[in-house]
């Protein structure tokens, strides 16, 4: 909703000296505010279990009545090209679906806009074929709306707009949230409207900006008679989290440091009926790395092998020298693409790939975590996250492979927590195995012919996954390392690339994957690096595989 007050609405009436704060987040009572009016009729508190900002009461703006003029101050104001970038945006969000012309029986996307005004954004998506509906409280202008720009606009809240539960694919909320007394039912309504893994496009002020921080209760964000919360990523995050949706993605933008406010974007949950039965089998104990093994489990474990057989992953601080990292980053800084070589098998040609990814103290480690040699067969080389959901490694390859299996992720450089770094699950490797025969015949066979299918199986895994951990009480943990540290992970392990903060952040690293020489009929020939370690020197497969983990991007 766009509105610039000439002055404020009244409030919906004075404050219940009897009702006591409690925050609209995680309901709890706080202590001392953190600032109060000058008449002494509102206060603003920060909510020490949960860090949310709001003010107290809870007293709404009342919409409906106020008057057309107040909409705009003047309409040579209005900006319709917002709603060229905001199309675009809301399409890439969605992406593959909308570039192959959705895939609900050949229709195109339904748009809601709750708080739409009088439906300027919405005059794009229905101009590009789009199915759309706005609801907004502010009676006059809906009318406008509905009138001159034939726009199917409900005249009222988002909670009561009574519209049909899973109808539509987008909900779009742009400043709106803010003024909500119960951001949580509103989100609930949200919720409600989507259809299953449909997506929520939220914007809202940033109260951890740099301006925020600095400028405090002075800061022209802080408008206490208008807005409610006072949202920042971990407080949006969680509230989003909380209210039923997954895949949640937060940019900044605006302001002279570009993080005056936030661009949010998540997912309904899709509920699973999906049990371990239809998605693996129980291999046998005997034809598992040493370390997995229920049975015969070798004598003399040292410490890491002890915390991987428990955790499923190592971390080994600055285990790479510092010139094998500037001798590769001179060689990829010439590459232009932010994904790296448009090949799975890039070491194939770059020594000083091979040179990193096969040092020996890094082989050795792999050698111990495995139980056997090893042969590196898969580089990722992007400096970006890869946005992958969650999911194993072990379910790409054929079933002999069994958990013969390890990934090692190099820090370049220090990984920080707004460029999607990468997340896992201690102890996950130790759920079942997911074999990809059975992912594909849930997905259809006729996906086995297509390259995409690991993109398109997200749609029964991530859910699956996300109530996983919830049922089991998973702690998700985040790599953030620094220069040379290695972080190496299980086949089994659930891990994702996390979404950036910060659209396009530099992520540095290396992600090489490896398979037991003795486990990859598929790829028979393997080579000897001069340090002692070994590669694959496959066929097509490994760069199909690749194709499908860049299509995970799109």
């Amino acid at each position: 909703m766009t509105v610039a007050f000439a002055s404020p609405p009244p409030d919906a009436g004075q404050p219940d000296s009897a009702a006591r704060p409690r925050c609209p987040l995680c309901d709890t009572v706080p202590g001392a505010p953190a600032w109060t009016a000058p008449d002494g009729m509102r206060a603003a508190y920060g909510c020490g279990e949960c860090g949310l900002t709001y003010c107290w009461p809870r007293i709404e703006q009342v919409f409906s009545d106020i008057p057309e003029e107040f909409y705009y101050n003047s309409f040579e104001t209005l900006d319709l090209d917002g709603a060229g970038f905001l199309f675009g945006d809301v399409s890439a969000a969605l992406g593959r679906r909308v570039a192959l012309g959705f895939d609900r029986d050949g229709q195109m996307p339904a748009l809601l806009d709750a708080g739409c005004g009088a439906g300027h954004d919405l005059l794009t998506f229905r101009a590009h074929d789009w199915s759309v509906e706005g609801v907004d409280p502010w009676n006059v202008i809906t009318a406008i709306g509905r009138k001159y720009y034939r726009l199917p606009i409900r005249s009222g809240r988002l909670e009561t707009a009574d519209i049909a539960p899973a109808s539509k694919d987008v909900v779009l909320a742009l400043d709106v949230l803010q003024f909500q007394a119960d951001p949580k039912a509103f989100l609930a309504a949200a919720l409600k409207a989507l259809q299953p893994g449909g997506l929520l496009y939220l914007t809202l002020p940033n109260f951890d900006s740099a301006a925020s921080r600095r400028d405090g209760w002075n800061h022209a964000q802080f408008s206490p008679q208008t807005y409610l919360s006072y949202f920042t990523a971990d407080t949006i995050r969680r509230l989003l989290e909380e209210s039923g949706f997954y895949r949640i993605q937060l940019r900044y933008y605006g302001g002279p440091e570009g993080d005056e406010r936030l661009r949010v974007v998540g997912r309904r949950a899709i509920a699973t009926e999906l049990a371990w039965a239809d998605l693996s089998d129980e291999p046998d104990d005997a034809d598992l790395p040493p370390l997995d093994r229920q049975q015969a489990v070798p004598a003399n474990l040292s410490p890491e092998q002890e915390f991987w057989r428990e955790n499923g992953y190592l971390i080994v601080p600055g285990l790479i020298p510092d010139d094998l990292i500037d001798r590769y980053c001179a060689v990829r800084r010439k590459v232009s693409h932010a994904e790296g070589w448009n090949t799975a098998t890039p070491y194939l040609d770059v020594p000083e790939i091979r040179d990193l990814c096969l040092y020996p103290p890094l082989c050795r480690k792999l050698e111990e975590l495995i139980g056997e040699p090893v042969g590196l067969h898969l580089n990722l080389t992007g400096w970006v996250s890869t946005e992958r959901d969650w999911h194993q490694d072990d379910y790409l390859n054929p079933p002999a492979v069994n958990g013969h299996y390890i990934a090692a992720w190099t820090a370049l450089d220090r990984i920080g927590p707004d460029a999607g770094p990468f997340e896992f699950v201690p102890g996950s490797h130790r759920w079942p195995i997911i074999r990809q025969a059975k992912v594909l015949k849930l997905l259809g066979e006729h996906w086995a012919e297509d390259e995409s299918w690991p993109a398109e199986s997200e749609r029964v895994l991530t859910p699956f996954f996300e109530d996983q951990i919830k049922q089991r009480g998973g702690r998700v943990e985040r790599f953030l390392g620094n220069r040379g540290d290695v972080l190496f992970w299980h086949a089994r392990l659930l891990h994702r690339g996390s979404l950036p903060i910060r659209p396009g952040a530099e992520r540095r690293s290396m992600i090489a994957h490896y398979t037991a020489l003795s486990r990859r009929n598929d790829m028979p020939v393997s080579r000897r690096h001069a340090g002692g370690g070994h590669y694959f020197v496959p066929g097509a497969k490994p760069d199909s595989l690749l194709r499908r983990l860049l299509q995970w991007r799109n």
